[in-house]
């Protein structure tokens, strides 16, 4: 028999931070750590996962955030994206592998391309941050053999947006490292998004 869940506990806290007006990325991240240290409990029908991809269920929407319990099964992964909103991850089982990408933009033809910036394994317990007007162009993937369970949660209402946190899919080309000659692209920016 699995024990009783304490989800509920931490989607209350987050509605009473929202309601009080103080809810934040880094207080999401603080009360997230504290839930996955004391032992968050996703109940199993959270959990399982879908061969034909990634296996999202929202958990909360509302005005101010959205929760997400996302399943990944061995292999899956993401597209290289970026968010609407601020993001807060916390693994609850197996490994996730995030990914985070740079924009450059080549000298001659203007053609831009994406070069990995960092690469951070995370297991149970890990939270991530991401907080946008940064750039947080990422790829999630399972990085173990068995299914890797995480909560997502998001500083908008992801329910009004067809359900998806997703702002904008990256499908530039990676390159290894910055080609010669390249610039970063802050491309939040309208001037650096065109052509």
């Amino acid at each position: 028999m699995q024990p009783r869940s304490n989800l509920d506990e931490f989607l209350s806290d987050l509605t009473r931070y929202a309601a009080a007006d103080v809810l934040t990325a880094q207080l999401t991240a603080d009360t997230l750590r504290k839930y996955l240290r004391a032992g968050l409990i996703v109940p199993d029908d959270l959990c399982a996962g879908d061969t034909d991809g990634y296996a999202q269920r929202l958990l909360h929407a509302g005005r101010t955030h959205s929760v997400v319990a996302l399943t990944w099964l061995p292999g899956q992964s993401t597209p290289i994206h970026d968010h609407v909103a601020w993001c807060v991850s916390g693994v609850v089982e197996g490994v996730e592998v995030d990914e985070a990408y740079r924009l450059w933009r080549l000298p001659r033809s203007g053609r831009k391309v994406l070069v990995p910036s960092a690469r951070t394994t995370c297991s149970p317990g890990r939270v991530q941050l991401l907080v946008p007007p940064d750039e947080d162009i990422h790829r999630v993937s399972n990085g173990g053999t068995g299914r890797a369970v995480s909560l997502h949660v998001y500083g908008a209402d992801i329910a009004r947006s067809g359900g998806s946190s997703i702002n904008r899919i990256f499908g530039q080309e990676v390159v290894d490292r910055p080609p010669d000659g390249a610039r970063p692209v802050s491309w939040r920016s309208p001037a650096d998004l065109a052509p």
